[in-house]
C-alpha cells in the first residue's frame, strides 16, 4: 500500500507532463502516419534522384537549370540526394519508427499467435456472421474428442476447454500469418540499415575519425597527399577509376562536395586490353576489359574479363564496367590559319586531355591563345542525308532572299545528328575520326571545336566539317568546307589567302570588268567603274576595315547607303559582280601557285561557290586557325567503379525477410474454429462458430465445406444446411 507522499508524488503536474511528453513522442514514433509519412518522403527524394542526375559537374547542372536555381537547389542536396543529410535522417527515422513498431507490436501478436481462445462465451459465439448448429447421437463426452480429431485431419491445432455446462473445441490454423507482419516490417529495418552502410555515413565517419581532409585534382597530379589517403580497411566506399591500356592502378578516386579522396585497393590492377563493339547505328554494342589483377599479400597474380553486369568481384571489393573514354591519344594535327594571307599549314602535336600554347605562332595567329585537346573518336557513325534535299548553293544566298541574312545557326547548317533513325532519307555511315579541342583565351573564355579527319559526301560534294559550338549546352554547328580536284584542303587555303591580298583583289576586279565589258565600243569608263565597284564588293567581302566579312558585311552597307525600295535590284547587281570577280579571285589563286588555269565547269563553279560560302561564314566560326586531325596513336582507356558495400548483404536479407512476409501475409490465411459442446436428450448439442482476419473466397468455401460436413454427420433431426448462418 503506497503511502501519501508516493501518491502525491505520482500526482505531481510536473512528472506528468515529462511522462505525457515522453510517451506521446514515442507514440507518434511508433504509429503508422509517421512511417507512411517517412516512407512517402524517400519514395519523392527517389523519385528526384532519378530524374536529376547525381553527382554530375557542376557546369551540367548550371546549364540544365540556371546559375540561380542550381545554387538554389545544391544546398539542399538534390544533386547527391542519396547522401543528402536531410534523407540519411529520414532513413534513421524510419528504422527508429519502424524498430519501435515492431518492439512494441511483436510481442502481443505472438501472444495472439499462442492463444486458442478456449474461454470464449457462447453469447459471443451465436454473434459470429460463420455459425452453425447441429445435434449428434454420440455423448457429450464422447464428441469433443471425434471433433478434435476431425479438426486436427484439417490442419488445425485444437485445444478443450472442458466446463459445467459443456466443453469448448478452439482450433487455430495460419497462425504464421502474423510472422508476415514481423517479417515485413523487420525488412523495412534491415533494408534501410544496410542502405546506411552503403551510403556515404560510413565513410563521413572514416574521414572525420581519421582527419582526412579531401584535396583537388591538382594536388592528385604532383602527389598522393597523407592527408586525402584512406586505407584499405575503409568499410565503405564507392570509388571510380580511369585506367589507360598498358597502365596499373592500385587507387582510386572518391568524390565528394569538397574535392577528392584517394582509396587504397587490397589489389592492383591492370588494364591490358579494352574492346569495344558498335551497332550499325554507332552505339556501342559490348565493351569489355581484360584486366590482370595481383595480390600484393599472397603474390597471386590471375587474369579476368571485366563486362557491363559482368563484374569482377575480389577481396570483397567489385569492380564494374562503367564506361569508356580516351586514355591519352597522342595526335599530330595541321593549323590551318583562317586569317592574313598565309596559305600553308603548320604542325602542332598534342595528347588527348593536355594542352598546348599557342603563343609561339607568329601573325595573326598570335592572339595568347590555349589549345586543350578534350577528345578523340576513332569511329563516327552519323546519320547522313541520301538525297539533295539539303544542298545549299548561291543562289539561296541572295541579298534580297532573308535567308541569306539567316544567323549562325542557317549558314553553318547541322548536317549531323546523333539520334537520327534510319529511314528512306538517311543512312548510318562510319564518317572516321574526330578530334574534339577548346581554343582558350587568356580571359579564360572557351569556344570548344569538332572536326572530322576525312572528307566527306554530303549533297553531291566533298566537304570537311568543321563544327563549332559556344557552351557544352549547345549542339555543334557545322561549316562546310570544300576540297578542291586533289581531295585537299589547299585549294580553299590558297582561294581564302588569295582575297586577302590587294593586288589579288585588284586583278581579278579588273580582269572581270575587262572581260564582261570590255568588247563594247568606249568602253574604258566603264569597264573602269565596274572594276572599282567589284574591287570594293571584295574588299566588303573580305572584311577589310570592317568588324563584319561575308555576306553580312555587304548587306550591312547595301542597308545604310541604299534606299529600301531600291535594295533588292542592288543587291541582285552586288551578288553578280561579286560571283564573277570571285571566280577571277580562284584562278589567280592557282596561277600564284603555279597550277593551270580552272575550267570553267560546273565542278569548278561548284567549288568556289561552296568557297564563297564557307569564306563567308569565317568572321561567325570564331577562331584564327583551325585544327586538321593529320595522324593518331590511340591509346583506350576503361572507367570502372569500385564498390566496397557491406550493406549489400544486408539488403539482400531484408530483401528475404519481405518475400517472406508478403507471402505469409498474401498466402497464409489465418483462421479460429469454435465448437460448444453441451448435453441434448439424444446425445449432444453442437455451435460451430468460424472467423478470420481477411476474408476470402476460399475461407467461404472452407466454410461451406465445413457445414456440408457438419451436416452428413448430424443427426436426422439436425438443423439443415439452410439453418447455417
Amino acid at each position: 500500500m503506497s503511502s501519501s507522499g508516493d501518491v502525491a508524488n505520482n500526482l505531481n503536474p510536473q512528472r506528468m507532463g515529462k511522462q505525457s511528453f515522453w510517451v506521446s513522442l514515442m507514440e507518434l514514433l511508433g504509429s503508422m502516419r509517421f512511417a507512411i509519412s517517412l516512407l512517402t518522403l524517400i519514395c519523392i527524394a527517389s523519385a528526384i534522384g532519378t530524374v536529376v542526375g547525381q553527382a554530375d559537374p557542376w557546369v551540367n547542372y548550371v546549364n540544365q537549370f540556371g546559375p540561380f536555381w542550381a545554387s538554389f537547389f545544391q544546398p539542399m542536396g538534390l544533386f547527391r540526394i542519396y547522401n543528402a543529410p536531410w534523407f540519411i535522417a529520414v532513413m534513421a527515422f524510419l528504422v527508429v519508427s519502424t524498430s519501435l513498431c515492431v518492439y512494441r507490436n511483436t510481442p502481443k501478436m505472438i501472444k495472439e499467435m499462442r492463444v486458442y481462445r478456449e474461454n470464449i462465451r457462447e453469447n459471443s459465439l451465436r454473434a459470429f456472421a460463420h455459425r452453425w448448429e447441429g445435434r449428434f447421437k454420440e455423448k457429450p463426452s464422447e464428441l469433443p474428442g471425434i471433433v478434435t480429431e476431425w479438426l486436427e485431419h484439417k490442419g488445425f491445432k485444437v485445444k478443450q476447454s472442458v466446463r459445467d455446462n459443456g466443453t469448448m473445441v478452439a482450433a487455430k490454423a495460419g497462425s504464421a500469418n502474423r510472422f508476415g507482419y514481423i517479417a515485413a516490417h523487420l525488412s523495412i529495418i534491415v533494408i534501410c540499415i544496410g542502405g546506411l552502410l552503403d551510403s556515404g555515413v560510413p565513410l563521413q565517419l572514416a574521414v572525420w575519425a581519421t582527419g582526412k581532409t579531401p584535396v583537388t585534382g591538382a594536388e592528385i597530379t604532383a602527389g598522393i597527399p597523407e592527408k586525402a589517403r584512406l586505407a584499405e580497411s575503409n568499410p565503405s566506399y564507392r570509388a571510380n577509376l580511369l585506367l589507360p591500356e598498358g597502365e596499373t592502378s592500385r587507387v582510386a578516386v572518391l568524390n565528394t562536395d569538397d574535392g577528392l579522396l584517394v582509396q587504397d585497393l587490397p589489389f592492383e590492377l591492370t588494364l591490358k586490353e579494352f574492346r569495344i563493339d558498335f551497332y550499325s547505328t554507332g552505339m556501342p554494342k559490348l565493351f569489355a576489359s581484360d584486366v590482370e589483377v595481383f595480390d600484393p599479400d599472397t603474390q597471386e597474380r590471375f587474369e579476368a574479363t571485366i563486362e557491363v553486369n559482368k563484374p569482377l568481384i575480389y577481396k570483397g571489393v567489385t569492380v564494374y564496367q562503367s564506361s569508356f573514354d580516351d586514355g591519352g591519344t597522342k595526335v599530330q594535327l595541321k593549323g590551318i590559319p583562317l586569317t592574313g594571307e598565309r596559305d600553308y599549314r603548320f604542325d602542332l602535336d598534342g595528347v588527348v586531355g593536355g594542352g598546348r600554347d599557342l603563343s609561339q605562332l607568329q601573325g595573326d595567329l598570335s592572339r595568347d591563345l590555349k589549345v586543350e585537346f578534350t577528345a578523340f573518336k576513332s569511329i563516327n557513325v552519323e546519320a547522313l542525308p541520301v538525297d539533295n534535299a539539303d544542298q545549299v548553293s548561291v543562289d539561296d544566298l541572295a541579298l534580297g532572299n532573308a535567308d541569306a541574312l539567316s544567323p549562325f545557326e542557317t549558314n553553318l547548317a547541322s548536317v549531323l545528328g546523333p539520334g537520327v533513325k534510319e529511314d528512306a532519307k538517311t543512312k548510318f555511315t562510319n564518317i572516321g575520326p574526330s578530334i574534339t579541342y577548346k581554343l582558350r583565351d587568356q580571359a579564360g573564355q572557351a569556344r570548344e571545336f569538332h572536326n572530322y579527319m576525312l572528307p566527306i559526301n554530303l549533297d553531291g560534294g566533298r566537304y570537311y566539317l568543321a563544327g563549332v559550338r559556344e557552351t557544352p549546352a549547345d549542339g555543334f554547328k557545322y561549316l562546310r568546307i570544300p576540297v578542291d580536284d586533289n581531295g585537299q584542303l589547299e585549294g580553299f587555303m590558297r582561294f581564302r589567302a588569295a582575297l586577302q591580298n590587294d593586288e589579288i583583289r585588284r586583278t581579278a576586279a579588273q580582269r572581270f570588268a575587262q572581260q564582261a565589258f570590255g568588247d563594247r565600243p568606249d568602253s574604258a569608263q566603264l569597264v573602269a567603274s565596274v572594276a572599282d565597284s567589284a574591287q570594293r564588293a571584295l574588299e566588303r567581302f573580305a572584311g577589310l576595315n570592317n568588324s563584319l566579312s561575308g555576306l553580312p558585311a555587304i548587306a550591312q552597307f547595301i542597308e545604310s547607303t541604299v534606299p529600301e525600295g531600291e535594295r533588292e535590284k542592288a543587291s541582285d547587281v552586288i551578288i553578280r559582280l561579286l560571283q564573277g570577280a570571285m571566280w577571277e579571285v580562284y584562278q589567280l589563286s592557282r596561277t600564284t601557285a603555279n597550277l593551270p588555269p580552272a575550267v570553267p565547269d560546273e565542278v569548278h563553279g561548284r567549288f568556289v561557290q561552296d568557297a564563297q560560302i564557307a569564306l563567308s561564314d569565317l568572321s561567325l566560326y570564331g577562331a584564327p586557325v583551325m585544327f586538321q586531325l593529320d595522324q593518331f596513336d590511340e591509346v583506350k582507356a576503361s572507367v570502372f567503379q569500385l564498390a566496397k558495400a557491406p550493406g549489400q548483404w544486408i539488403v539482400y536479407l531484408g530483401c528475404l525477410f519481405l518475400c517472406i512476409g508478403v507471402f505469409s501475409m498474401f498466402y497464409i490465411r489465418e483462421r479460429r474454429a469454435f465448437f460448444w459442446v453441451t448435453q441434448d436428450e439424444e446425445g449432444s448439442k453442437v455451435m460451430m462458430g468460424m472467423s478470420t482476419t481477411r476474408k476470402t473466397m476460399d475461407f467461404e468455401k472452407e466454410y461451406e465445406q465445413f457445414v456440408n460436413e457438419l451436416n452428413s454427420r448430424a443427426a436426422p433431426k439436425a438443423a439443415s444446411a439452410g439453418d447455417a448462418v
